[in-house]
């Protein structure tokens, strides 16, 4: 009878010990995955970097020429040219924040915030959800990556 409480308790041991084992073992994955999820992001948000642009459209125009320079400090230069307007280009600056990884937001020195969704090495004119107002028309508030 001693040795079968003997046999029992090095059992119930033994499959604590590998119990805590795999705990380990898991934790050990959730770790690197969580590493690994981490690195991703950061190639993400690196890939947004760089000069866009495009012509938009707009009423009374022939379109405004558009060019977005996404910086690594997290600072932004946009300048839009109305077409066939001597005196229609303007140029703002201010700070963009990723508001999810396929979202930009961007602030200018005034407050005014525009949004972008990025979406395959080009960024479109959308609202705060990524959400373009008609899905249809989509590539045409696009803006390329030169």
């Amino acid at each position: 009878m001693k040795t079968i409480k003997i046999i029992a308790v090095v059992a119930v041991a033994a499959l604590l010990a590998s119990c805590d084992n795999k705990q380990t073992t898991l934790e050990s994955q959730t770790e690197i995955s969580t590493a690994t999820e981490n690195k991703q992001a950061s190639a993400k948000i690196s890939d947004i970097y760089g000069t866009y642009e495009g012509l938009i459209p707009a009423p009374n125009t022939a379109g405004i020429s558009t060019h977005l320079t996404i910086n690594s400090d997290e600072t932004f230069t946009l300048t839009r040219e109305y077409q066939g307007n001597k005196q229609g280009t303007f140029q703002v600056q201010g700070r963009y924040v990723l508001i999810n990884e396929n979202v930009i937001e961007l602030t200018d020195k005034k407050g005014v915030k525009t949004y972008y969704r990025v979406q395959d090495g080009s960024v479109i004119l959308s609202d705060p959800e990524g959400k373009v107002f008609d899905e249809d028309f989509a590539a045409q508030y696009q803006l390329i990556k030169i």
